[in-house]
């Protein structure tokens, strides 16, 4: 019964709709990725920190007979402190940007509103994705913070631009594509965090800076998605536009 609904909706979908929701949903991905790809590279890193602190033991890493446990326990508690910073500042980040979601979509819109955040996370990947160039621990650290900032933005824009252009029908089942995505950005993130694809000493900052990546096809596709109509009619007044926004839902949506 569900799936013929969902066929339903599919069928009567208008294709400026479907690329709204699809570009909007490139937002939730970024957030499910950036929540996951710190997990599976942790050993990586931390030796990463070590030898950027200057406290890496080869000797421990190299020697036989010695398990994952007692590498962990002769971690330098200054590996230990920047590793912890580097995986809750995300979450601080968030936080504390969460707090701006109202601002931004009323000042900006949602659609400049996206865009403009976006800067954030392409900021956040570099940053990452060139850890090896230069203070890894450092580098880490300050895209994870600005990574965090972006997501808290984005975890409140996203729903609320999906909420505003879609149907009243179909609005809950397309709100959900905001979950959805979420958690295919996890899945995502711990399938190509595996060691044998960049999960590893070589390509671990590529898995980080891959977290940025979404954001570059999102602004280029934002670009073709119409504004929300709410917001072009109660925000700005601008009648005529907010109608002509509001025609991508064909009756056959309605």
């Amino acid at each position: 019964m569900r799936v013929d609904r969902l066929l339903t909706i599919l069928q009567q979908l208008t294709g400026t709709l479907a690329l709204a929701v699809f570009t909007a949903a490139l937002g939730s991905l970024q957030i499910g990725y950036s929540l996951g790809v710190i997990n599976a590279p942790q050993k990586v890193i931390q030796k990463h920190y070590a030898k950027s602190l200057g406290v890496y033991k080869e000797d421990l890493y190299h020697r036989d007979g010695v398990n994952s446990t007692e590498q962990e326990n002769s971690t330098a508690p200054s590996v230990v402190m920047y590793w912890s910073l580097s995986v809750a500042i995300f979450s601080i980040g968030g936080m504390v940007s969460s707090f701006l979601v109202g601002f931004v979509s009323d000042v900006r819109g949602r659609i400049k509103g996206m865009l403009a955040i976006n800067v954030l996370a392409i900021t956040a990947g570099l940053l990452m994705g060139l850890a090896k160039m230069g203070t890894s621990h450092l580098m880490v650290i300050a895209g994870r913070a600005i990574m965090g900032l972006y997501c808290g933005l984005t975890s409140g824009l996203v729903p609320m631009y999906i909420g505003a252009i879609s149907p009243v029908k179909y609005r809950g089942t397309l709100g959900t594509l905001h979950q959805l995505a979420l958690v295919t950005g996890i899945f995502l993130s711990q399938v190509i965090g595996l060691e044998f694809l960049l999960g590893n000493d070589d390509m671990w900052p590529v898995l980080l800076g891959l977290s940025g990546a979404p954001a570059i096809l999102q602004c280029l596709l934002l670009l073709l998605c119409p504004e929300s109509p709410r917001y072009l009619y109660i925000k700005l007044g601008k009648k005529e536009e907010a109608c002509k926004s509001d025609d991508m839902r064909t009756t056959q949506a309605k």
